[in-house]
């Protein structure tokens, strides 16, 4: 048979007789796509059999002339599920006369205790069936010893995991409806094992998760096609309870830090499931135009949240440094200018030949033209008693009100009017390109609804240079009435992710005469930098609405990243400038006023979906998708247990957005 042949998947041994395989040969099977790391090992293990196969769905290492290299039969069949290409091999092996089947994955190992006693279970069961024996096994289930991330796992379900791998090739049979974690058919008697198969399953806790991922994907589409319904409790009770399964009724606590973690891991699975197959009903089902679907969309889809001190233990254990994403891709994310800038530097940019501004300030505006106005008259005055030249760059996100015609009434300023919301970072990149496109040495981004004191430019200056690492400096920010409004802020870790900006936070972090709830507080005080002393220092970020910042950093990282649309954009980029060697440096010494969310507020719902998908995406990008998930699972429940308290108490508008707020976040 020719490699490149691709049999179709279907049972065709009835053609062949039940005599074709007539002895206790048995052939071991072994599935690969580039395995060229464990092909060698795994064909060297299951050498006692009397021949082995190998099906390959396309390697681009060197698998294949591995496995060839070692004897193997390697057979060439383009990828069709698990169960079509198990039935393949199976089909092949009975055309081949053999009468037993071994099912051995890359990256298990066959013991010669196992090598033993299969031998010795076949033989067995062929003499028990030649004299008329038909209770005799024609199947075994293979115990399997799991090593996950360096560990042998002997709880929570993973042990001793029995998979029925030994079976006659006459009497087993792949479950078409199973497309993972696939099931065998058997006619016939079975028997377990006692020896175990050795699997090397997950290199670390980032392969788990990337494994998980895929199988959630995969599951998800399978049951929206058997027409499973999701409903609002699957969120909370099904996570609930494959936690509860793995580690309380399977006992996954006696295996330590090893078992809460896949006890978690396994529970997000469940939810990411539950979240993909509820997206994927909805769009079936709008494609039917609604009709015809038993899909139920729910209001809420609320999910357990684990309590923070497992976040603390799990950081302790050094679990959530091991699954913080290392792709290139996404570690460089960002560092090449963004795309899809529309027309960033206008043709009729004032010509300052040898002599540019030493300073270009950015001014993102979108339907606030009473302060704008007061924005740009500080900006003059601030300039002049510092002597420092500015040229203003306003970009309007399509204002409905006067905007443009204030900022073009203003000297010295150039107007870019966006025929869209383009967003805020993108904006800001466009005001970027035409600092650079000047040749001026920073950019000076201030919000519409802020306000610099005479003396603010100036003094973001000098702070800027007294170090060449110091990329940005930001101000002291107030209140319109001279309140303090903090604007220094520590990097999110996992626990200001799960507490900032919900209920946690509003109801227990000690603001504005919020209680003070033990855990809550300290990691509310923590981010925003309240232990700190309100001196000139370097802090990991300052609030965007008033940021000094060099050119020539902006452009090492290549500016805001477009995929925040609005918050978080600030975050992201000293992030990033941070991993370049930048610094960020907080100046007292700078006031500005600032009247807050002045924009953002014109729309609520817009406001809350821009701000929860941003903390979602940095989420992602700094911790990994797997906590990520967690973050988003623990908003759910927050958000949808809100829901239900603010209709119980009759504020019908209160419900609903935080209804909104829960869909948004499943979709």
């Amino acid at each position: 048979m020719s490699p490149d042949t691709q049999p179709a998947p279907v049972d065709d041994r009835h053609a062949h007789g039940s005599d074709a395989a007539n002895d206790s040969r048995i052939i071991a099977c072994i599935l690969t796509r580039n395995e060229a790391r464990h092909i060698q090992a795994c064909l060297n293990s299951v050498s006692w059999t009397h021949a082995q196969m190998v099906v390959d769905c396309g390697s681009t290492d060197a698998t294949v002339d591995l496995a060839r290299a070692r004897g193997a039969i390697v057979l060439h069949r383009d990828w069709d599920g698990w169960s079509a290409q198990r039935t393949f091999a199976i089909n092949e092996a009975f055309r081949r006369g053999y009468r037993w089947i071994f099912f051995v994955d890359a990256d298990e190992r066959v013991p010669p205790e196992l090598s033993t006693e299969a031998t010795r279970v076949v033989e067995a069961s062929d003499a028990a069936h030649a004299a008329g024996d038909t209770t005799a096994p024609v199947g075994f289930w293979v115990p399997r010893r799991n090593i996950i991330a360096g560990k042998w796992v002997r709880h929570a379900g993973w042990d001793p995991d029995y998979q029925l791998r030994l079976f006659r090739t006459d009497r087993g049979r792949y479950d078409p409806a199973r497309p993972v974690h696939e099931l065998v058919l058997l006619d016939g008697p079975d028997a377990h094992l006692e020896a175990r198969l050795v699997h090397y399953n997950y290199d670390d806790w980032q392969h788990f998760w990337i494994k998980q991922q895929r199988y959630a994907r995969i599951e998800a589409a399978a049951r929206v096609s058997r027409g499973h319904r999701v409903r609002p409790h699957n969120f909370i009770l099904q996570p609930w309870r494959e936690f509860w399964r793995r580690y309380v009724t399977l006992e996954g606590w006696r295996s330590g830090t090893h078992g809460i973690i896949l006890a978690i891991l396994l529970a997000i699975a469940e939810f990411q499931t539950l979240r993909l197959a509820w997206a994927n009903a909805a769009s079936a089902n709008q494609g039917r135009g609604g009709g015809g679907s038993r899909f139920h969309t729910p209001r809420s889809h609320p999910t357990p949240s684990p309590p923070l001190f497992v976040c603390s233990f799990l950081t302790k254990a050094g679990f959530i440094r091991s699954l913080r994403s290392r792709s290139p891709s996404q570690q460089s994310r960002g560092l090449s200018p963004p795309s899809h800038v529309p027309d960033p530097v206008p043709s009729d940019l004032p010509d300052f030949g040898n002599d540019p501004p030493d300073t270009v300030a950015v001014i993102v505006s979108y339907n606030v033209a009473p302060l704008l106005h007061e924005c740009l008259a500080s900006i003059a005055e601030a300039a002049e008693a510092g002597g420092i030249t500015v040229h203003v760059v306003v970009i309007d996100n399509a204002s409905s009100d006067h905007s443009i015609e204030v900022a073009r009434a203003n000297r010295n300023t150039t107007v870019v009017a966006n025929t869209r919301n383009v967003g805020f970072g993108v904006a800001c990149n466009q005001g970027i390109a035409i600092a650079r496109a000047i040749g001026s040495e920073h950019v000076l981004f201030l919000n519409p609804d802020a306000r610099l004191a005479p003396d603010a430019l100036a003094a973001l200056r000098t702070a800027l240079e007294t170090s060449p690492r110091h990329a940005i400096a930001g101000p002291d920010l107030r209140f319109p009435d001279g309140r303090p409004q903090p604007s220094r802020r520590r990097f999110p870790n996992l626990a200001t992710l799960l507490v900032e900006s919900t209920p946690l936070q509003w109801r227990g972090g000690g603001l504005d005469g919020s209680p003070r709830w033990p855990l809550i507080e300290p990691i509310i005080r923590r981010y925003q930098c309240a232990d700190l002393a309100d001196v000139p220092g370097t802090v990991d970020w300052i609030s965007g609405a008033c940021l000094l910042i060099r050119v020539t950093a902006l452009a090492a990282v290549g500016g805001f990243d477009p995929a925040f649309f609005l918050y978080f954009e600030e975050t992201d980029l000293a992030h990033r400038l941070r991993q370049s060697g930048w610094t960020c440096t907080f100046t007292p010494e700078a006031r500005v006023f600032h009247h807050r969310s002045q924009s953002a507020d014109q729309n609520i719902g817009a406001r809350d979906r821009h701000y929860y998908a941003s903390k979602m995406t940095y989420a992602a990008r700094t911790l990994g998708t797997p906590l990520a998930t967690l973050v988003r699972a623990e908003h759910v429940v927050l958000f949808g247990v809100e829901a239900l308290w603010q209709s119980f108490r009759g504020n019908r508008a209160g419900a609903r957005r935080y209804v909104a707020l829960v869909r948004n976040l499943l979709a």
